[in-house]
């Protein structure tokens, strides 16, 4: 059996991905201050199990360039996602956003 046939028949659900320690540095390493914050400030909001709204955000309509770009990169990144809910769309931490809140978690302490 082929690769392609076998990989066609095992099912992955690809929002558990997890990254490998090494993947996962290599992203990190991309991620400027600004982005790292946007993240914490989802991250946050997970927690209260609402999802960030980057539309609420304080400053975003002054500053909505760098936000979108900030909000696309975690999302391409797998760190986030969106979830439409009626006329907003919160973004929620992935299982690989908790996985890089435990690299930035260690960074802090050192």
């Amino acid at each position: 059996m082929s690769d392609i046939n076998q990989a066609q028949n095992t099912y992955v659900d690809l929002d558990e991905l997890e990254y490998n320690i090494q993947t996962l540095r290599f992203l990190r390493k991309k991620l400027d201050d600004f982005t790292i914050d946007v993240f914490r400030q989802t991250a946050i909001e997970n927690k209260n199990h609402r999802g960030l709204v980057k539309t609420r955000l304080e400053n975003y309509h002054s500053m909505r360039k760098r936000y979108d770009a900030a909000f696309l990169i975690l999302e391409a990144q797998g760190f986030i996602e969106k979830k439409e809910d009626g006329t907003s769309t919160p973004y929620f931490v992935t299982i690989r956003g908790r996985q890089l809140m435990t690299i930035l978690n260690k960074e802090q302490k050192n």
